[in-house]
């Protein structure tokens, strides 16, 4: 029966299972038999908790990367081979022997060792330096090294406690496992057991998603996580809400949701339901061919974000679903509880990396990568920085408490984004009446984003409609205080509107020479002119406009 739950061609170009957990050897001489033997106790201990690893027999490598096409084995010691591995495990203490499966693959056979972390862990095996000495051997990187030091003194402390997705769930019998999820999961990593019987026990116990405990088969909680329908009846946490508010305070809820079901598809819903809110923001340049594309919020971000947050959270304490709150400025994805200890605040930066501790749930992250939404790399926060970057958006946030209680990501929504909400929201509040509700809210705008023309251009808009002229006064002195602000025209145009109106033409053609010509179009001067409200001074005001129009002609640029 097989042993490998994913694609002989994802393992070895890595694709599922990253290159430190992968040893690839051409053949298996003599010499090599006591290296062997030591990688498969390195991965059996686990130091990282990465669930082992898989050494391939018959592929050469350059640097950790596999050479394609294998060289292969020959099939006539493929037998031999097998024997010389499980004589050489019978020097393991204590007792251990990896999954051993022949394969054919691109016309050659080869020989896979499948290492998962062992239950009985601490391993020792016989010292490659020959002797009867044996040693414990751990992965460092991509190589089998010998625990000295402080490490051998920590190794028993680090390796002693079964990670949460590893432990069973006692009180439950296997056959709450769905035959359906593990099938449907099994051809979505085109794993070789796909092809086999429907699944059975067998099969789970292939997939090592159960436990034999006490003449009783009880599931792994890992199992239970992505292979039962309604896994949140055993874990109350395993849920996420997504609440989305109306002001930056949340004091004004618009939407509830909460989803549910097997990991995987949970993962799947709420990110297509994020998505689906999702705006693409599109600006067009005279001054460039192709127009400029970006996203409220890059959904790379929010993927890496979401699965960090599912991937990394506790499950056997934390009874919190994960949280992802939407504000008008910002998105804000939570997990219960925070960071393992060995991270700090400061890792999060831009620049630092955050160290490899072990993982705390090292199953999960292997059926997530498996199913490609998780790296399991350490690479999810530089990735998020990188495409909130890309993206023109401020950069994103991290933090936790002092008690470690929660681990949070700030998302901030595309500064465009955020005036294109706002702008929107305004615009509804004015046309029903709630003028002061509308004022308030683009003043809130400003605060947040402060270099948006267009949001103090509406603001002087509403409280000249008002007739607060000193009011509109006052908002475009700020304006003209952002140096860095953007579209800036509008707010001169209908200011200088509002002075023809009041009967202020020197002020129109003095705050008017400070644009630049090709601010201003033939047709906007004409409007200024001809929308003068006194209809028997028309006169007058064509000759407000020819006056405007020397100005912009012969006024320096500031």
């Amino acid at each position: 029966m097989p042993i490998l739950s994913v694609s002989i061609g994802d393992l070895l170009k890595a694709r599922t299972i990253e290159t430190s957990r992968l040893e690839f050897k051409n053949g298996l001489s003599e010499q090599q038999v006591p290296q062997v033997t030591a990688t498969i106790a390195a991965f059996a201990n686990d130091l990282q908790n990465l669930n082992g690893g898989y050494i391939i027999l018959g592929v050469s490598e350059i640097n950790g990367i596999a050479q394609l096409p294998p060289v292969g084995i020959d099939p006539e010691r493929i037998d031999d081979y097998q024997k010389k591995i499980r004589g050489q495990c019978n020097r393991i203490v204590p007792e251990y022997y990896p999954g051993i499966e022949p394969i054919d693959y691109q016309g050659s056979k080869l020989l896979i060792l499948h290492c998962p972390a062992g239950e009985a862990r601490l391993y020792k095996a016989p010292s490659v330096r020959g002797g009867e000495r044996s040693v414990y051997y751990i992965r460092q990187g991509s190589e089998t090294v010998e625990a000295n030091g402080q490490i051998e003194e920590e190794l028993p402390q680090q390796t002693a406690r079964v990670p949460f997705g590893d432990s069973a769930y006692t009180s439950l019998d296997y056959d709450v496992l769905s035959p359906i999820l593990i099938k449907k999961h099994l051809q979505d990593v085109r794993s070789r057991l796909a092809s086999e019987h429907e699944p059975d026990l067998g099969t789970f116990e292939n997939m090592r998603i159960v436990k034999r405990i006490n003449g009783h088969t009880a599931p792994l909680n890992v199992g239970v996580m992505f292979f039962t329908s309604s896994p949140d009846e055993y874990f109350p946490g395993l849920r996420t809400e997504i609440v989305q508010f109306g002001d930056d305070a949340g004091g004004n809820l618009l939407e509830e949701k909460y989803f549910t079901g097997p990991l995987p598809e949970q993962i799947r819903s709420v990110l297509r339901y994020l998505g689906s809110l999702s705006t693409t923001l599109v600006e067009k340049s005279a001054s460039r061919a192709e127009a400029r594309r970006s996203e409220a919020f890059p959904l790379a971000a929010i993927e890496e974000a979401l699965v960090n947050a599912y991937y990394h959270r506790g499950y056997d304490t934390a009874r919190e679903p994960v949280k992802v709150y939407l504000y008008p400025d910002r998105m804000e994805i939570i997990s219960y509880p925070g960071p393992v200890a060995g991270i700090k605040q400061d890792q999060f930066q831009v620049g630092h990396r955050v160290p490899p501790v072990p993982n705390r749930n090292r199953r999960i992250g292997e059926f997530l990568k498996e199913l490609r939404l998780a790296e399991m790399r350490n690479t999810g926060i530089p990735k998020i920085i990188r495409t909130m970057s890309d993206n023109g958006s401020p950069l994103p946030q991290f933090d936790f408490d002092d008690d470690r209680t929660y681990f949070r990501v700030t998302l901030p929504a595309h500064p465009d984004y955020v005036v294109l909400q706002s702008l929107r929201e305004t615009a509804y509040l004015w046309a029903t009446g709630q003028q002061k509700a509308a004022i308030n809210r683009l003043e809130e705008t400003i605060r947040s984003t402060p270099t948006a023309g267009q949001v103090y251009s509406q603001l002087i808009d509403y409280k000249l409609e008002l007739g607060d002229l000193q009011g509109a006064e006052i908002t475009f002195d700020v304006l003209k205080r952002q140096d860095s602000a953007t579209n800036k025209e509008r707010a001169y145009i209908s200011l200088a509107q509002a002075y023809m109106q009041y009967d202020q033409p020197r002020k129109a053609i003095q705050l008017l020479g400070g644009l630049r010509e090709s601010d201003l179009d033939d047709n906007t001067l004409i409007s200024l002119a001809t929308n003068h409200k006194k209809v028997d001074q028309l006169s007058r005001s064509h000759q407000i406009f020819l006056t405007i129009t020397t100005a912009l002609r012969t006024t320096h640029v500031r």
